[in-house]
């Protein structure tokens, strides 16, 4: 272990075959527990807020809206965090016709601790092919949409799903990384994840206009995202190019944080805490050259830079999914890490915070850090 505190090239080589790249620890929950479905964007039934113009029992506080003023009912309705509209001054109507498109399906919160190295508690679902058309297709076909990696019950829990935009390697799609992807989607995040082998390619960027997107369907009643998203807890990940592409989309106001893998370019414009992953063995991005480079030139934000000693580039992929098996050490870290920063897991806090912190303590990794106290 050794621990370091302190005050771009792209990537050129594509992504090695499936078949030749190695696993450092196979397995892990990508795309378990659910089904493939194909999805038009609707993704599902139009979901009920109840009956119409519920909105807590007839714009509680007196009956027929009295309490004062005409049909103020109080200044909210009840029903949690339901903002009722109470008629305008209709005696009560509880926001009977707006009561749909004001109510919030879920609550913001701290998710319950879970741990990061197996698939977390919700059975998975994947959709292909949704979204729009975004970035650079297959030899200048037509631009790829979007796969959809998400817990299959959105209402599961009750909270709010934070959202992780991802981005592949050169010459990838998501399905190599489905452990990851789906793993992410066990533990409760809506994964959106451009299908562009060219990631880094587009304006305006891929992985970017996959969170405008889910923030659309979070507004659209014919979507199974509706009102399950928490707007404010946004993500972004990739491997590769999809790594330098991930520090790039850091600069939109809607990410709060990023966790690029093998690959990183300074970018001065993030908005929360950043966690630089590479290998010790990657020879394509080494961890002492762009990935340096990267982690020197990020200052406004508290970033550790997390070398995996052992790791090339691609052998942390895990591939073949088995209930119960543990997700490799840099997929482990990516999900604990978003966990932190998306979910407010506490828990997991200590794993990266500090001069002591779990990683800065355990042998197999090499870690550098500013401003993580």
């Amino acid at each position: 272990m050794r621990t370091v505190n302190l005050p771009n090239k792209l990537l050129v080589a594509g992504i090695l075959s499936a078949f030749v790249w190695g696993c450092g620890k196979s397995g892990g929950g990508g795309g378990s527990g659910g089904t493939t479905i194909p999805a038009s964007g609707s993704g599902g039934t139009t979901p009920s807020g109840g009956s119409t113009g519920n909105g807590g029992s007839v714009a509680a506080g007196g009956t027929k809206g009295s309490g004062g003023t005409p049909a103020s009912g109080g200044t909210t309705a009840s029903g949690g965090t339901t903002t009722g509209k109470g008629g305008s001054g209709t005696g009560g109507q509880g926001g009977s016709a707006d009561a749909a498109s004001t109510s919030t399906l879920c609550t913001v919160g701290a998710w319950p601790a879970a741990d990061p190295s197996v698939p977390g508690p919700f059975a998975t679902t994947t959709e292909n092919n949704v979204g729009p058309q975004a970035g650079v297709g297959v030899d200048g076909g037509a631009p790829p949409q979007f796969t959809m990696f998400r817990p299959t019950d959105m209402a599961q829990g009750g909270l709010c799903h934070p959202v992780v935009t991802w981005g592949n390697g050169t010459g990838a799609t998501p399905s190599m990384y489905k452990t990851l992807l789906g793993g992410l989607a066990s533990h409760g995040f809506v994964v959106i994840a451009s299908d562009s082998p060219n990631v880094g390619s587009g304006s305006p960027a891929p992985m970017v206009v996959g969170v405008t997107w889910v923030l659309q369907q979070n507004d659209d009643p014919t979507s199974v995202l509706y009102q399950r998203i928490d707007t404010t807890h946004i993500g972004a990940t990739g491997h590769s190019q999809g790594a330098f592409a991930t520090t790039s989309a850091g600069a939109d106001s809607h990410i709060t944080t990023i966790a690029p893998i093998c690959g990183a370019s300074s970018q001065r414009n993030l908005h929360g805490p950043a966690l630089l992953l590479c290998g010790g063995n990657d020879t394509n991005v080494p961890c002492d050259g762009t990935v340096q480079t990267a982690f020197n030139g990020i200052t406004n934000v508290p970033i550790e830079l997390a070398d995996y000693l052992s790791a090339d580039h691609a052998n942390w992929i895990s591939f073949n999914y088995r209930t119960g098996s543990s997700f490799s050490a840099i997929e482990t870290a990516a999900i604990a890490w978003m966990r932190v920063q998306l979910m407010g897991d506490s828990a997991l806090r200590s794993r990266f915070y500090g001069a002591s912190c779990g990683l800065c303590t355990d042998s197999a990794w090499k870690i550098t850090q500013k401003s993580m106290d």
